[in-house]
């Protein structure tokens, strides 16, 4: 294994949207053909977001072939009282793939991404893990936030 890691440009927006519909397919139950649609969308998304810096992703590439990624979308956030800064970040699309798993890479992205925070001044990340990567993100510090949610629409 030759692992390099290295921050995402806009031309892996169509890389970053094939890792996110991987990550829909494994978690979310959706066949590939259900996706087809949406990668074109998530790749025009992921590429206007990664020009204007709003998304930001660390790509893991094993002897030159990308086989990980992961992003964090950054969100305007109101200041705090004790804080400077006005933005947050949700993770997004932690993906590695199959042949590549239990390397550490999903780790090594993380770390990436959240010294990528730190850096940056975020208040804060959030994400929405797995059963399965659970055990990770609680690892690395993560606890269950005290939100709620109001879906406005409802899921086909």
């Amino acid at each position: 294994m030759n692992l390099a890691l290295r921050r995402a440009t806009v031309d892996d927006a169509g890389l970053l949207a094939r890792h996110r519909a991987a990550v829909w397919s494994e978690v979310g139950g959706y066949t590939v053909e259900e996706l087809a649609g949406v990668i074109p969308r998530w790749e025009t998304f992921l590429r206007e977001r990664l020009a204007d810096e709003t998304y930001v992703a660390f790509v893991a590439d094993d002897d030159g072939a990308p086989v990980a990624s992961a992003g964090v979308l950054i969100l305007p956030t109101m200041p705090r009282p004790e804080l400077d800064s006005a933005e947050s970040a949700r993770v997004q699309s932690v993906f590695v793939a199959p042949h590549a798993r239990r390397r550490a890479l999903a780790r090594t992205l993380m770390d990436r991404l959240v010294a990528y925070a730190r850096e940056r001044g975020l208040i804060s990340l959030t994400l929405h893990p797995s059963d399965e990567a659970r055990p990770l993100y609680t690892s690395m510090g993560f606890t269950a936030a005290d939100e709620m949610q109001l879906r406005l629409f409802t899921e086909p």
